[in-house]
């Protein structure tokens, strides 16, 4: 079944590849039709009908992320499949796919998504012509740092060093003793003449174990790398940047919120109550339009950029809060509206979100931190459930990756609302802006590089002889100042990922546990935490 025509280098039949474009073009509108709904079942109503630029632009990034991430466990089954001959050309072609991939990545999440950014952000009652001129602005001011910062680090550091190993396959015969009685030795190459070695009219390769035994020597070959590569580089390193802090504050938070939500689920109220509440979050709601009237005048009188911004933030959270609990308080009334499958989902979810977790601190210890010593564990896992039907790994392998980047997005919302440095944008059904579609769509393209790179390495044996582990393995990593943050002696962004994701659980747990959360029970409480903000 693997006969070639003559001439022909691919090594997978013409079965296989008709079968692997046929799957491919399945799934890709699988895809499509996943992303498209889910985009209408989370857009706000009133982006109903409008935004259509912002709206083609967050469709695209997500489905460039979910085919990114999609791709290893197709690279990892084509190249396992090219094993058996050393002329396949399907790692050149799989490494051309990857590198076209991550240039729309970057041409997506640093020039056309912030260009829909500020062309929404814009006053609709703007002229065309300013709407375009401010969104065509920012996006040249993106792409000129990115473009900047790229031509300097490339220039200065665009190189690859490699610690290789030099065999010497030398006799080291024993010579006459010296006149201290030792014995002097003499490199021959008598064992290299045994083996072969020199005499290139032998078909048949030296033996490792003959060769081993040589003198072995380490050195350093350096090597200019590709623009193309270190650009592959440098969006792989904004990336674990950005997920290092919030997937490992989201893979904590996530399945603690949905367990949260099921113990706080919304009980059934009477009238008084919901009187009572309701009087509560309108008393909130008038004193949080006199501070913002208030604090929009004092800004003026003395501006503090950094303030505003965290100001405005801060105030942006407790506007999204207050929202939240008027829904819950009319769905409370409203007994009828109560879902009672919605908490017990929160909990499943919650639970196997914990689990999912959890596999990946193991994962990462036994994999990345034990470099495999004590198994591979989810690798073998998949790569099972592939010998049983492809469609299982591939499935199971998603799951993980996708829970990353998921875990991206509830990282930067909890982040956001505790630190106030960036603005929230939380992802809501029936209620999403399209500023937060594409903020997080930004997010996520800009992770699923370092996503990809994370699972490449965690899963070796499922992703092994991949080309994109090759490129990672070969050259990303190997990159001069970026291998200090991939070395597997320290690898500092797994390290990190795996601090934040502990610190956060130590924190939540003993805010959960020790310590009373500090919320505003009274409008005067949160007015005057509001205030402080404003005023220190």
């Amino acid at each position: 079944n693997r006969q070639r025509k003559e001439g022909v280098t691919w090594s997978p039949t013409m079965v296989d590849v008709v079968l692997y474009s046929i799957v491919g073009l399945v799934v890709g509108g699988l895809l499509m039709v996943a992303c498209g709904v889910f985009v209408i079942q989370m857009q706000h109503p009133d982006d109903n009908n409008m935004a259509w630029l912002p709206k083609l632009i967050v469709l695209a990034g997500l489905y460039l992320a979910c085919a990114v991430v999609l791709m290893l466990p197709f690279d990892a089954s084509m190249s396992q499949t090219c094993d058996v001959d050393p002329n396949c050309s399907a790692i050149s072609v799989l490494a051309s796919v990857w590198m076209a991939l991550f240039v729309a990545i970057g041409i997506m999440s640093l020039v056309l998504i912030p260009f829909a950014y500020f062309w929404y952000e814009t006053d609709d009652e703007e002229g065309f012509v300013s709407r375009l001129g401010t969104a065509v602005c920012w996006s040249i001011v993106n792409a000129f740092v990115f473009i900047a910062l790229l031509l300097a680090m490339y220039m200065t550091s665009g190189f690859v060093d490699l610690r290789i190993t030099v065999l010497e396959p030398w006799l080291v015969a024993p010579g006459t003793p010296d006149v201290n009685g030792d014995i002097k030795t003499v490199n021959t190459n008598i064992a290299a003449a045994a083996i072969g070695f020199f005499d290139p009219s032998l078909d048949k390769t030296p033996a490792w174990e003959d060769v081993k035994n040589g003198y072995a020597s380490y050195a350093i070959q350096t090597i200019r790398t590709s623009w193309m590569v270190y650009i592959l580089a440098l969006l792989s390193f904004l990336g674990w940047c950005l997920m290092t802090i919030f997937a490992g504050i989201g893979m904590v938070s996530l399945p603690m919120d949905m367990i949260s939500a099921w113990y706080n689920r919304p009980r059934p109220i009477d009238l008084k109550q919901f009187a009572e509440k309701k009087l509560q979050l309108k008393k909130r709601c008038e004193e949080l339009i006199a501070v913002g009237k208030e604090t929009k005048d004092k800004f003026k009188t003395r501006p503090n950029r950094f303030k505003e911004t965290r100001f405005t933030n801060k105030f942006k959270k407790m506007v999204i809060d207050l929202e939240d609990e008027m829904s819950v308080l009319n769905m409370c009334y409203k007994k009828n509206e109560i879902n009672p499958l919605i908490p017990w989902f929160n909990l499943i979810g919650g639970i196997f979100c914990a689990v999912i977790t959890i596999s990946w601190w193991l994962q990462l210890i036994l994999e990345v931190f034990l470099a495999g010593l004590l198994g591979p564990y989810l690798s073998s896992i998949f790569t099972s459930l592939s010998g049983a039907f492809p469609l299982f790994g591939i499935v199971a392998y998603g799951v993980f990756a996708f829970y990353i980047l998921i875990a991206c997005i509830k990282g930067s919302i909890t982040f956001a609302g505790r630190f106030f440095l960036i603005s929230m944008h939380p992802m809501k059904l029936n209620g999403t802006m399209m500023n937060s579609f594409l903020f997080n769509v930004a997010l996520i393209l800009l992770c699923s590089i370092s996503c990809v790179q994370l699972c490449a390495r965690a899963f070796k044996g499922f992703a092994h002889s991949s080309a994109i582990s090759q490129l990672f393995v070969t050259q990303v990593e190997y990159l001069r100042y970026f291998s200090w943050f991939y070395s597997s002696q320290v690898p500092i962004f797994y390290t990190l990922l795996m601090f934040i994701s502990l610190f956060q659980l130590i924190y939540a747990l003993v805010c959960m546990c020790c310590c009373a959360k500090q919320q505003a029970e009274t409008v005067e409480d949160a007015m005057k935490s509001l205030r402080r903000e404003r005023d220190t």
